[in-house]
């Protein structure tokens, strides 16, 4: 995860919301689009696009609310609530995640330097944030992940974007804040 690989996704279906740590690939909802566009560019062949459309995401080429608990009984182990991230900022770091969240604070509000260690604890920090926020009830699909287009494998009907969505997640799901508003952490960004 801490790698860019993988992504946390906040997940709503039929009212119950789930948190899911997996591949940022397998949140795309229509994979079967990106595989038919190999297959056409030649950078796949026939028989490896038939392997991929029944082997991506266990069999779930085409992510939908109704096979959502298919995809994710395949990753059992990789489905938490919201207080199995209790202690996600409690990292060894050469400060805390608290006093890091203080500085980062004092530089929002005064300009502040900050060195390239807290920048750099920053970036850890924020990696543990969700990415991805896909809502099959009201059909909305959002992500983070800057200079990817991954909103360009939702479906047509569905409002996808690049785009803070924070303020969708329920209150009661936000494990980021712990003595603080750790969300901020991910408008860091070190000086050019």
């Amino acid at each position: 995860m801490w790698n860019g690989e993988k992504s946390i996704c906040f997940f709503v279906n039929k009212g119950k919301c789930y948190w899911v740590l997996d591949y940022k690939y397998n949140f795309s909802l229509d994979a079967e689009r990106d595989y038919r566009g190999y297959l056409s560019k030649g950078y796949i062949t026939q028989d490896q696009y038939m392997q991929a459309c029944k082997e991506f995401r266990g069999g779930v080429l085409k992510l939908t609310s109704d096979n959502f608990l298919q995809y994710i009984s395949g990753i059992r182990e990789c489905v938490f609530v919201s207080e199995d991230f209790k202690g996600v900022f409690d990292v060894d770091g050469k400060c805390n995640a608290g006093k890091l969240l203080r500085r980062v604070e004092e530089y929002y509000l005064s300009g502040v330097e900050l060195d390239a260690d807290e920048f750099s604890f920053a970036g850890r920090l924020a990696s543990r944030l969700p990415m991805f926020y896909i809502n099959f009830d009201r059909k909305i699909y959002m992500h983070m992940d800057f200079g990817r287009f991954h909103e360009d494998l939702a479906y047509p009907d569905w409002l996808s974007k690049c785009s803070d969505f924070s303020f969708l997640i329920p209150d009661i799901e936000r494990y980021w804040v712990q003595g603080g508003d750790y969300w901020k952490l991910r408008f860091v960004q070190a000086p050019c």
